[in-house]
């Protein structure tokens, strides 16, 4: 009985071990190895299908024009607003234009001028009528334009009257003029009484054999004293006796100037030499021959180059 167990226990281990079974050490260290593999080495991930995101290329630069390439507008000519900006005016030749201006000239002291000589020693052109009053008048009343008027009525009569019609016409036709006379004692409540009111002046009072004659200016810097001559008219000489002249002052609100005036410089009465007219007329009620030839000479060149330059300024 024992031999038979014992022979069906040899049979079994045979078996077993024909069938490649082991001790349970054996079987159980590859498990426990095979586990510790799995916890070190982690399953792989297989890849997905996600295909990752191509990178956006970076913009290429745009190439800088050359240099000398200009840079166009901003705006269209026609986006730009058009400027005000005004034209400039030509530039004058103001001795050319002066030299050429239309000048007549009435001087009744026909024997012994001092203002003709005056205007050629200066080089001016004009229209000498002398002392002939029927000849300025054709002259006044023509269609010429003139751009200075001189009357000079130092020789005690000549122009009166009628005359300051033909004065105050060339005024409102834009000339110039010079106006001397002595007269006003005897004449400013007749026809010359618009120009000197529209002038801004009065007759104050004659000037009768005054013990100084001399003639001062009220501004020593205005150009008519300096330009293009210096000229001091407080020397005098005795040439004329009696009414020597006229005294004016300046009515209100009168915008005129009194550029000299008697025995001291005022600039509001006792007026010699008055400008008005926006620098149109020049009054003289003084006599120029009461002054040596070259002063009175120097004098009358200031005083037309003033007249005249001043319409182009």
């Amino acid at each position: 009985m024992k031999r038979v167990f014992l022979l069906a226990l040899i049979l079994v281990m045979f078996a077993s071990a024909c069938s490649g079974g082991g001790s349970p050490v054996s079987q159980a260290q590859p498990a426990q190895e095979q586990a510790a593999a799995t916890q070190a080495e982690p399953t792989a991930i297989p890849p997905t299908a996600t295909t990752e995101p191509t990178a956006t290329p970076e913009p290429s630069p745009t190439p800088v024009p050359p240099t000398n390439t200009p840079v166009p507008p901003t705006a269209t000519p026609t986006e730009i607003p058009p400027t005000n900006t005004p034209t400039p005016e030509p530039t004058v030749d103001l001795q050319a234009a002066v030299k050429s201006a239309k000048i007549i000239l009435f001087e009744d002291m026909w024997f012994e001028r001092f203002i003709k000589p005056a205007m050629d020693e200066a080089g001016y052109e004009y229209t000498d009528v002398g002392d002939k009053v029927g000849t300025l008048k054709n002259e006044l009343l023509s269609d010429k334009k003139w751009d200075l008027l001189i009357a000079a009525a130092e020789g005690r009569g000549g122009v009166e009257g009628e005359f300051f019609d033909y004065i105050q016409q060339q005024l409102d036709a834009g000339a110039s003029v010079i106006l001397e006379m002595w007269t006003l004692d005897w004449i400013a409540e007749g026809r010359i009484k618009p120009i000197l009111e529209k002038c801004g002046i009065e007759f104050q009072k004659n000037w009768v054999n005054p013990s100084s004659r001399g003639v001062f200016w009220s501004d020593p810097n205005h150009p008519i004293a300096n330009d293009p001559n210096q000229v001091m008219l407080n020397r005098f000489s005795n040439y004329w006796t009696g009414d020597v002249g006229d005294l004016v002052r300046k009515t209100k609100g009168s915008t005129a100037t009194i550029l000299a005036s008697a025995d001291q410089a005022n600039s509001e009465e006792n007026g010699l030499l008055t400008l008005c007219y926006d620098g149109r007329l020049l009054i003289q009620t003084f006599s120029t021959h009461d002054h040596a030839k070259a002063t009175a000479a120097q004098a009358w060149q200031n005083y037309i180059w003033f007249m005249l330059s001043n319409r182009y300024k």
